[in-house]
């Protein structure tokens, strides 16, 4: 497909997958929002925990909108010893940086209201420290598909960051860089498969307030790994 015919297929999907998002009344969306962070622990975070015998190193988001709201999450995670981290757009807004949050105190209103980690109260992961801490990264989203393919909000953020984390995995890494996961309700999953180009991000799983989907991919089949994997992600390259 034509990059101009990607790009117009991004802007119908976005537009379409945002009202049906906005229409959710709130206190339905707080409702699945409580529902997915519980699924997420159940399904996902809990038995990562358990694989890798420790506590976790979370990147997750402050919601913003009508998105998905990870919070519970957050703090059912730093309760059971976990490690939480946020991204945070840099100077010149370009790029994204990762910090550590030690309370619900660290987050500020940023860019266009959006959620942030406070750069005066936290500390940023260096580029070469991404891969190496990082268990488990929660993006949001429009719409996703089965296929690990995603459509944001059009600003390339986390594109980018993705490039930046996979740059900094060893090349005998063999799938053991954190685990990239969407986070969002149900029905923005979609049956139909999303335009993408070789830049994007591709997720490994969706989670979702029904469950957790494993992401299709040419190299590897969906679903959790065989219990002998040593990988980080449990991802099955």
């Amino acid at each position: 497909m034509e990059p101009e015919l990607i790009a117009g297929r991004k802007r119908e999907i976005r537009g379409r997958m945002a009202r049906r998002r906005d229409a959710v009344p709130e206190g339905e969306r707080r409702d699945l929002s409580a529902r997915l962070c519980r699924v997420a622990e159940r399904e996902l975070v809990e038995p990562m925990r358990k694989r890798l015998g420790r506590p976790l190193a979370v990147c997750l988001y402050g919601a913003f909108r009508s998105e998905a709201d990870p919070a519970d999450l957050a703090a059912s995670c730093m309760a059971k010893g976990d490690v939480i981290y946020a991204p945070r757009v840099a100077p010149g807004g370009e790029t994204m940086e990762v910090r550590r949050l030690a309370s619900p105190a660290d987050w500020i209103r940023g860019r266009y209201g959006v959620p942030e980690p406070d750069p005066s109260r936290t500390e940023a992961l260096s580029p070469a420290e991404l891969a190496e801490k990082l268990d488990l990264i929660l993006v949001p989203g429009l719409a996703f598909d089965r296929w690990g393919r995603r459509l944001g909000y059009g600003g390339g953020h986390y594109d980018r960051l993705y490039r930046l984390v996979r740059a900094g995995e060893p090349s005998d890494s063999a799938g053991r860089g954190p685990l990239w996961a969407g986070f969002a309700f149900s029905f923005q999953i979609v049956d139909e498969a999303l335009p993408a180009e070789s830049h994007d991000l591709r997720l490994d799983a969706v989670a979702t307030e029904l469950g957790i989907q494993w992401c299709d991919r040419p190299s590897r089949p969906s679903g959790p790994p065989p219990s002998d994997r040593p990988a980080k992600s449990w991802i099955a390259e």
